[in-house]
């Protein structure tokens, strides 16, 4: 996930592997539950077909001697979650995966996830944006990594359609079921204003493609920063997701387009979307849109109908809100990270949203995740929660610079019904990086058997600079 411009750096602490006891404080829950869960699946992505949500991790970490070159870590779940002991660890130099490992490609750096063969197992799409490619530097590629009971089982290149026209093939990517067969599709994005999607993906690559030119600003790829997919109408086709810049009388604005069934016509949202999930948050089995603002300090939810997204259903969150944690300050970046997913099993979906410089107490940019409700009246502050290093049984310590909540995820990992937090500090140890997962119950994140662990106990390389949890996938829709 792209990061904002801002100093990487941070005191030293060493991370392990921890359990810990104790129930996170929180305001109580709203007491009417929906019938229905959200659209997430509680987000579970389940590379291994064995029911149990897998977290999917990228770091930049050197392979090989090639530094930056990219890893992706699969930790599996299981009765008690996820362990560092259950690490899967993919680089382009893996067996059956495409490409090579090169200095500076990135790999992982933008994820998705869903069963994009039909086979019952989830598959992990791995953008590589800063891959050259032939005499084109920093062309970008896209590897499709197929899920198996093993875990996974080699990869697929979907090659560049038009590498003339952009850079950065595959800096953003989403799945979505965009045409209603019940098969999903990949949405890939580039470092100009087209998004490309791919029907029919299989281990022998796509049965076709298609090129979509957004109103979004050709070459700003600064601005260009999320793709996600919902039914936000209910048709039965997903509807696509682009933020970015927006040009509209000739102001560059930040903007969200919905383009329904990817198709050419859009609606346009008055909102920058720097993350982008989906979820269905007030219960009605339509899929709802949260949007992150950092720069903003804000999360914007829109309530899917009969109409799509429209601007009445449009309500902004800040930690001014009534019943968020915290104090709306500049440069905390609320919103950094957004992920849906049902914590508490009420059947409406929850929002993670990290808040990667907030300074806690005296301790500057060390970073927290603040947990929204889902309620039959939508996203709202009411019973939201805290979670940071420095909250009673969470392993570690608030330290400066840590960040975390740089990247999160809402992902069922224990199969109880309960999607679980996951949250990343890249910059922890030296930037090193560590990744941490709270469980979901029907009080909310608890940290009863919290784990925590360091990329080099996950298996990656102990060198600084590693970025263990950079990136996370925002949503599984479809898998």
């Amino acid at each position: 996930m792209p990061q904002p411009h801002r100093p990487l750096h941070r005191t030293a602490s060493a991370v392990a592997v921890a359990l810990a006891a104790g129930l996170l404080a929180v305001t109580p829950a709203h007491a009417a539950p929906a019938p229905a869960s959200g659209g997430q699946n509680n987000g579970r992505s389940d590379v291994n077909g064995d029911g149990y949500g897998d977290l999917v991790t990228a770091s930049e970490v050197a392979v090989a001697g090639a530094s930056g070159a990219g890893a992706i870590v699969v930790n599996t779940g299981s009765s008690s979650g996820i362990s560092a002991d259950r690490s899967e660890i993919v680089t382009q130099d893996s067996p059956g995966v495409p490409g090579a490992s090169e200095a500076n490609d990135r790999f992982g750096s933008a994820l998705a996830t869903g069963d994009l063969n039909g086979d019952g197992y989830t598959d992990i799409v791995a953008g590589t944006p800063h891959e050259k490619v032939g005499d084109d530097v920093d062309g970008g590629t896209v590897a499709v990594l197929w899920g198996s009971k093993s875990g996974v089982d080699g990869g697929t290149t979907l090659p560049d359609p038009a590498p003339g026209a952009h850079d950065l093939f595959g800096n953003r990517l989403a799945v979505g079921d965009f045409d209603g067969d019940d098969r999903p599709e990949l949405a890939v994005g580039t470092g100009s204003d087209d998004v490309w999607i791919f029907e029919g993906v299989s281990e022998s690559g796509a049965a076709g493609h298609r090129g979509l030119q957004t109103d979004i600003v050709a070459d700003s790829s600064e601005y260009y920063r999320s793709l996600a997919a919902g039914d936000f109408d209910g048709d039965g086709r997903d509807d696509l997701v682009v933020g970015g810049r927006y040009d509209k009388d000739g102001s560059f604005d930040g903007a969200t387009l919905v383009y329904p069934g990817a198709t050419t016509t859009y609606t346009a949202l008055p909102d920058e979307a720097h993350t982008a999930a989906t979820g269905d948050f007030d219960g009605d089995g339509r899929d709802d849109l949260v949007l992150g603002s950092p720069d903003d300090n804000a999360v914007t939810a829109y309530t899917g109908g009969a109409e799509g997204l429209t601007a009445s259903t449009r309500r902004t969150l800040t930690q001014d809100s009534p019943g968020v944690p915290g104090t709306d300050e500049p440069e905390d970046a609320f919103g950094e990270a957004v992920a849906a997913g049902d914590v508490d099993g009420d059947g409406y979906d929850d929002v993670a949203v990290g808040v990667e410089f907030e300074t806690v107490g005296s301790v500057p940019n060390t970073g927290e995740v603040v947990v929204l409700r889902g309620s039959a009246d939508g996203l709202t502050g009411t019973g939201s929660q805290v979670v940071h290093q420095g909250t009673e049984g969470v392993p570690g310590a608030n330290e400066p610079y840590d960040r975390f909540g740089s990247a999160v995820r809402l992902t069922d990992t224990d199969r109880d019904g309960h999607a679980d937090l996951a949250a990343a500090a890249p910059m922890e140890n030296t930037s090193n990086g560590a990744l941490w997962s709270l469980r979901g119950s029907a009080d909310g994140v608890i940290s009863s058997h919290a784990v925590s662990f360091s990329a080099a106990t996950a298996g990656l390389s102990k060198e600084p600079y590693t970025y263990f949890g950079r990136s996370m996938p925002t949503s599984a829709h479809g898998s």
